[in-house]
């Protein structure tokens, strides 16, 4: 039967980090927690794991941003209910979406891929 989560000394670790991460490997455990001094400090976690978890931040920063596109959207149709034709509002729109997705891949939030022809 399988363990979730073992919890270990950092000073355990350090000296059998190979079969312990040979346990990790093998499906013997979901994780190892490594404490310090009694203090949970990091975990050792199999890299599909770790991709899936990857997996789950970039949803959320996908989440985050809709959601402010989504108020930034409200924000302009409020400010400009009626002085706008829809073309007007659809460019204006895609220009913040534009520099929004700018912004979040100058920073590292987001990443894109070309695809070529």
């Amino acid at each position: 039967m399988l363990q979730q989560t073992k919890t270990l000394s950092a000073s355990l670790v350090q000296n059998n980090f190979g079969a312990i991460a040979k346990q990790i490997r093998d499906g013997d455990y979901k994780e190892i927690i490594v404490e310090n001094r009694g203090k949970p400090i990091v975990a050792i976690v199999d890299i599909g794991e770790l991709q899936a978890i990857k997996g789950f931040r970039e949803q959320a920063r996908q989440k985050e941003a809709l959601n402010k596109l989504r108020a930034l959207r409200t924000k302009i149709q409020a400010r400009t209910k009626n002085k706008l034709t829809d073309e007007e509002a659809m460019k204006l729109a895609n220009q913040f979406s534009h520099e929004l997705i700018e912004d979040l891949a100058k920073t590292g939030k987001v990443k894109f891929e070309r695809k070529t022809a």
